[in-house]
């Protein structure tokens, strides 16, 4: 894996999150709501919830009311909410106006994004993305939910030993990672590579209740889980969750710590998903 302090900007968004954490200000994760953006919020709610900090929303816009992107409404509740800062996940490149305003009201933007800017680039605070020119990161064609997990991996390796977090903890984030980075087809060379490749690993070990249930649902063998299983019968039933009803609930199913609602939610995401295949 390449030193996450390659991408511009990273060094400057870890420091303000870990200064956001010592102030305990409100954080908002902002993430899309497809099988990348909705993986990436999950690989925060796990880092947020192994250093034990609670004073952070995840907020996914719905697909057919909001539409793909950071809103202005959106962004005004932040403000009314006294958030501080924002991180967005595989979206807010092309959000000039609204990044300008959150910061006009003194909300801190960290924009993390995988793809090509066009045009203006907004003034977040900062911008982690391997495409922006200030940038040397080398590996340039990232999923959402791996620049999530290089964010992710730079606040482990500069403040893990503060939150006595286990050295190499962050290698249980890989399924996510591989999750986005095999749903959004990204070429599965270079550093994506080494990310599928051992973010299976960690999805064979099937750790994640949701997961687990919906594994179950699905009469998955996850101890020979390949890419096509992740790909043809994990990623629609994420994605119906937007498609279909609201996109939280794929965030809940990856996220869930109880068997109880992660068995809940798998039959809901699994009879939407046939649902959707009817429609």
């Amino acid at each position: 894996l390449l030193d996450p302090f390659l991408f511009a900007d990273m060094d400057k968004a870890v420091v303000r999150l870990f200064e956001a954490i010592e102030a305990k200000e409100k954080i908002v994760i902002y993430s899309d709501y497809d099988c990348d953006g909705i993986p990436a919020a999950t690989i925060m709610a796990d880092l947020f919830d192994k250093i034990g900090y609670d004073n952070v929303r995840f907020y996914i816009p719905h697909r057919h009311d909001e539409g793909y992107g950071l809103h202005m409404d959106a962004v005004n509740e932040f403000i009314n909410d006294d958030v501080k800062v924002l991180v967005t996940f595989d979206l807010g490149t092309a959000n000039v106006d609204e990044v300008a305003h959150a910061m006009a009201h003194g909300i801190d933007v960290m924009v993390t994004y995988h793809h090509l800017p066009h045009g203006t680039v907004p003034r977040a605070f900062a911008i982690i993305n391997p495409h922006i020119d200030e940038s040397n990161y080398p590996e340039k064609v990232l999923s959402g939910a791996g620049v999530a997990f290089k964010l992710a991996q730079a606040f482990v390796k500069k403040y893990g030993e503060y939150f006595k977090i286990a050295d190499g903890w962050e290698k249980w984030l890989l399924d996510m990672a591989a999750l986005g980075t095999l749903s959004d087809m990204v070429p599965i060379r270079g550093e994506n590579r080494t990310i599928s490749y051992f973010g299976m690993k960690v999805l064979r070990k099937n750790k994640r209740p949701g997961l687990r249930a919906l594994f179950s649902k699905m009469k998955m063998d996850t101890e020979h889980l390949t890419e096509d299983d992740l790909t043809f019968m994990v990623t629609p039933r994420i994605n119906a969750a937007s498609r279909m009803d609201n996109p939280i609930r794929a965030f809940e199913l990856l996220s869930v710590k109880t068997d109880e609602g992660a068995i809940a939610l798998a039959n809901h995401l699994s009879d939407i998903n046939n649902e959707r295949k009817l429609l």
